[in-house]
């Protein structure tokens, strides 16, 4: 490595970073958009001198990035807890094996007085954790269900199958509207009464709504936090061909097709339910799903109709109940189910054994 700079990335430092375009300008590569930097702004649970990232460069040349979110989570007493959800950690493929990785991961650890809590805990970075002391939480399952013959990932699996994209792609686009329109059929029935609207954001009768089907969460939601997780403006949409933008970012925040989803669902006048999800490319990411029993079926149907509008192919949530009945109601092309769990950090004084992460959950996406 040459002329090595690894940077501790405040709160306060990145709005000096913006205010001076530093990472987006080319001279330094971005770890995130412009559009994303704003937003982490915007997050009221972080302090100006918390830690948002630790990032490692190589002549201006981004090789390490920790990604860290501030949030907090409810202590045993009721009051809420400051940790620092840990979001992303890359190395460049070059350096993977060197002592970068860890250098730059215990440095996140020490910045933030070993408050970390690791959504899920991945294959790449389990021999690390198992050496630290992390406690395991939250053992559940990830569902990501295809509603197409996806090409891409056939080839992605097998690359002899390159050859025959044209033909693969013609299956894909064929079979994904096969799929659409059995899914639509068996979505378009709903209870009579049952109506939703998209919004942009919540107001306080759906936020009264949303306080009684997340007041057991073990992260603290309020009105203000959930139109700040679900706002748009931290996308950036462009336009293939016609929108030149002059960086990359790591974070996969630009895109021609990126927005969240937000649904809020009504018996005649009355919420029954709200859905919000992120749409990112051809994937749908579930991070809502709050409904009674009685209007769960109802609510499903909305969210398959919205999955098939936004001709996404892929989905993916944590939720059981969705994820079940999605596989087992309706059309699909293949159902992965895998296992996961979370950690935290011994150092963070609060018992998580019996607690579960939900989909809305440390899910900044």
């Amino acid at each position: 490595m040459e002329n090595l700079e690894v940077i501790t990335l405040t709160k306060q430092s990145l709005k000096e970073a913006v205010v001076a375009n530093k990472f987006w300008n080319d001279s330094y590569e971005a770890p995130f958009s412009l559009n994303k930097a704003n937003w982490l702004l915007d997050n009221n649970r972080a302090e100006d001198q918390d830690v948002l990232a630790i990032l490692g460069y190589e002549n201006h040349t981004i090789i390490a990035f920790v990604y860290l979110m501030p949030d907090f989570i409810k202590g045993e007493d009721g009051n809420w807890l400051k940790i620092y959800w840990s979001q992303k950690w890359w190395i460049l493929e070059k350096y993977q094996g060197s002592v970068l990785p860890a250098y730059v991961k215990n440095m996140s650890l020490s910045a933030c007085n070993n408050q970390v809590v690791v959504r899920f805990l991945g294959d790449n970075t389990s021999a690390y954790y198992e050496k630290q002391p992390f406690t395991k939480f939250s053992v559940r399952k990830r569902y990501i269900i295809l509603f197409s013959v996806d090409h891409q990932l056939l080839i992605s699996k097998k690359n002899s199958l390159k050859t025959f994209t044209p033909i693969l792609k013609l299956i894909d686009e064929l079979s994904a509207k096969v799929i659409a329109l059995i899914n639509k059929s068996k979505s378009s029935k709903r209870s009579k009464g049952i109506s939703y609207e998209s919004v942009d954001c919540i107001d306080n009768e759906t936020w009264k709504f949303i306080e009684k089907h997340t007041e057991n969460d073990i992260v603290p939601k309020s009105l203000d936090y959930i139109n700040w997780q679900i706002d748009n403006n931290q996308y950036l949409q462009i336009k293939k061909d016609k929108d030149k933008i002059k960086y990359k970012c790591l974070l996969e925040s630009i895109s021609n097709k990126i927005y969240n989803v937000n649904l809020v669902i009504k018996k005649d006048d009355q919420i029954v339910g709200f859905i919000s999800g992120l749409v990112s490319g051809n994937r749908f990411t579930l991070r809502y799903f709050n409904t009674s029993e009685d209007y769960f079926n109802d609510s499903l149907k909305i969210l398959i109709e919205n999955i098939a509008r936004s001709k996404c192919i892929v989905f993916q949530s944590e939720n059981k109940k969705v994820g079940e009945q999605i596989i087992n109601k309706y059309a699909k092309v293949y159902a992965d189910v895998k296992k996961l769990i979370s950690l935290k950090h011994n150092d963070v004084s609060v018992d998580l054994n019996e607690a579960l992460v939900h989909d809305q959950d440390g899910n900044f996406i």
